[in-house]
């Protein structure tokens, strides 16, 4: 029969439609043949023969004649040409056109699957897991009124006797998981649990891939918050683990793969990740690892870094990564490795930052706070691993402070008695090491912190601070140390000390400290505040416009001057044009219709006040326009007849424009295709994305024995 069909097959289609039902059966039957022969071929002719729409359309009607070898055929038929992507666009398309006489492309497929022949059941799952493997069929099944009862139906074939039709089931779920949407329908489904339940139950190495699909499907489910916690909350959830830790073991490199995938999605947040760690085949999984990490598929060493960098996300993770004896040198090995791939490397690098020991850490840092006590300090640790740091402080191989703390302070510390600080950092499952010492003696006290700190004169950018003897100098004070925050600003033998450039109306933090011939002794503090200059700068500042180019400035004197007043100064625009003891000043030569802003400044012994700006604009210039011209008759027709004169004008006109307008300039600014990946195979759901990657695409041929 097909030997008469044509080359590629297309002398048949048109018989499909025919009106004999029994010639009918023959072509459908014959097309099934063709594409066992070549697939691909047949599908390409049909999806090219002209009359195809008409064709898919007679092929949707078909499946309600509820003839069940040819409902079945068209079933295999529509979900092969589904399988490529133009049919599966142009299969939606049509059926979503279907007249309603003829029923509905989904409702017939759907009811198919409640069908006691098992041909014709897998026939069905396998149409709907086509349609459901590119985005629009996926999108159309999922916006169904049906989807609830689909999904129903398809759960109740995971455990069919028929491995294909458990198979077929199983890929039909997985293949909704793909966007998030199908998550949420399942997880959302009132038989929720009964779905997990199945799915779990599916988890396993079988021929037709069902365990692959299904634990893909348990994986993207358990990559949602909600999924992972209906899921540990299943009293199968033990058993879950199990089962994937049996597939990751397993030759079958497919199975292996998507059951790492889906302990990686289920140890993601941090009680999924406690629930692995707690059962009792935990110790195998990373055995299993260990060997996935050393396989010469990159693709399989890659899921296995992937699922290791996951375990090791959290600090418990890291903790049983490093007990185990192999897993750091491998992920070493692999690192160094000259044929590892870029993203292989990437996970090894980031799991090894993860266990990496701790390092050496730099000696403590030791203050003198006074007379009988020390400070020492160190910088906190970060590790990547997440664990805390616990810091042990000795004096020799004496004790002192162990915590989480950066600093300690030691009290009733013995003078001339030499003291050596080491310190020591360590993390759950790792002892770590100690520093180098730090050494510090108190050779003799020091003097207590200065007295009666205070401020005893004020001005807007000057401060005048004062204190009095420590009540504990023990020795000669050589002088005394005043700080601006951290900063030395002055070292004198004086109890006082002027602080100037400051800002008016800011506050400062200071310090002082007395200093003797055994060190700097304790330190007394002090907030102050420099004055607003308010009423100490000259008032009633007035700009009186002349002309086109000239002011007439006045000013008045402080109200409450600040010391002795020596001159005036007077700024226009940012520049001194006056300084001396006058109140006005006649500003001269200067430009017309310009704003001018004015300031003035009263100096004094205690510093300089300066008023608020006052800004006035000169007068326009009302000749700038007008052409000078003779208005004479003779001098008007001279003009009038003479080019030169013209032409002089013109001149004239285009100088005054261009210096008049201004110029402009333009800027030109300088203004990657993501990479869509696919990976088909051989009736199993392949994982070849990354964690949290939703474009892991599923491929699987529904199989069965034509029988003519």
């Amino acid at each position: 029969m097909w030997e008469h069909s044509g080359a590629d097959g297309s002398a048949c289609f048109p018989q499909l439609l025919s009106a004999d039902r029994k010639q009918v059966r023959q072509t459908v039957q014959t097309l099934v043949l063709g594409l066992h022969r070549d697939k691909e071929k047949l599908v390409r002719s049909f999806l090219g023969y002209p009359s195809s729409r008409q064709l898919l359309l007679t092929l949707c009607g078909f499946l309600g004649s509820g003839e069940t070898r040819l409902c079945s055929d068209v079933a295999y038929i529509l979900g092969t040409i589904a399988e490529n992507e133009v049919g599966a666009q142009r299969l939606v398309m049509v059926a979503q056109n279907q007249p309603q006489e003829s029923g509905n492309l989904l409702g017939n497929l759907n009811a198919m699957l409640k069908w006691t022949d098992d041909e014709a059941v897998m026939n069905a799952a396998g149409a709907l897991s086509t349609m459901a493997e590119t985005v629009e069929g996926r999108q159309w099944l999922l916006n169904d009124p049906q989807i609830e009862e689909i999904v129903g139906n398809v759960t109740a074939l995971l455990d069919s006797v028929n491995g294909w039709t458990a198979s077929n089931a199983a890929l039909v779920l997985a293949r909704i998981t793909i966007c998030e949407s199908g998550c949420r329908k399942l997880l959302e489904h009132p038989q929720c649990w009964h779905t997990l339940s199945k799915l779990i139950a599916s988890l396993g190495v079988d021929e037709a891939g069902c365990g692959m699909s299904a634990a893909f499907a348990l994986g993207r489910l358990c990559n949602l918050d909600i999924g992972r916690k209906q899921t540990l909350d299943m009293e199968e959830a033990p058993a879950m683990i199990t089962a994937l830790e049996k597939m990751m073991s397993h030759e079958d490199t497919g199975g292996s793969k998507n059951a790492c995938f889906a302990l990686s999605c289920l140890a993601a947040d941090k009680d999924g990740h406690a629930h692995i760690l707690q059962n009792p085949v935990f110790p195998q999984i990373l055995n299993t690892l260990c060997i996935l990490l050393e396989s010469q598929e990159q693709e399989s060493a890659w899921f296995a870094a992937m699922t290791l960098r996951v375990l090791g996300s959290h600090p418990k993770g890291v903790i049983k990564l490093r007990e185990h004896p192999k897993i750091s040198t491998l992920l070493k090995t692999v690192a160094c490795s000259p044929t590892a791939g870029k993203d292989l490397l990437e996970e090894v690098d980031f799991t090894l930052r993860k266990l990496q020991p701790l390092s050496k850490p730099p000696p403590p840092r030791v203050d003198i706070l006074s007379a009988n006590s020390i400070r020492i300090s160190w910088n906190k640790l970060v590790l990547d691993s997440g664990l805390e740091v616990i810091y042990s402080l000795f004096d020799g191989d004496r004790l002192l402070y162990k915590g989480s703390d950066c600093s300690f302070v030691l009290t009733e510390v013995k003078v001339s008695k030499e003291y050596a600080f080491k310190l020591h950092v360590s993390t759950e499952g790792d002892d770590g090491l100690c520093s180098d010492v730090a050494t510090a003696t108190l050779e003799g006290s020091v003097p207590s912190c200065p007295l009666n700190f205070r401020v005893i004169g004020c001005t807007p950018t000057q401060l005048k601070l004062a204190w009095s003897p420590p009540a504990e100098p023990n020795g000669v004070i050589k002088c005394y140390i005043v700080y601006r925050g951290d900063t030395v600003i002055e070292s004198t033998s004086e109890r006082r000390c002027i602080v100037s450039g400051l800002t008016p109306s800011k506050s400062y933090e200071f310090h002082v400290c007395a200093c003797t011939s055994k060190g700097k002794g304790e330190r007394s503090s002090l907030a102050a505040s420099t004055a607003d200059p308010g009423d100490h700068a000259p008032g009633k500042l007035t700009l009186n416009v002349l002309g086109r180019n000239e002011m007439f400035i006045t000013w008045n004197v402080p109200e409450v001057p600040l010391g002795r007043l020596f001159n005036f100064e007077l700024c226009m625009n940012g520049k001194v044009v006056y300084l001396g003891a006058d109140r006005c000043f006649t500003a001269r030569r200067l430009t017309a219709n310009t704003e001018y802003a004015c300031t003035v400044s009263a100096i004094t012994s205690e510093g300089k006040c300066e008023s608020k700006p006052v800004i006035k604009r000169t007068a326009k210039d009302e000749y700038i326009n007008t052409t000078r011209c003779l208005y004479s008759p003779s001098r008007r027709t001279q003009s009038v007849a003479s080019p030169s004169a013209r032409e002089g004008s013109d001149l004239s006109e285009r100088l005054r424009k261009s210096r008049t307008q201004p110029r402009t300039h333009k800027e030109q600014f300088p203004g990657k295709t993501p990479k869509a990946h696919h990976v088909p195979s051989k009736g199993s759901l392949k994982g070849t994305h990354k964690l949290y990657n939703t474009e892991v695409i599923a491929k699987t041929v529904t199989r069965h024995k034509p029988q003519f």
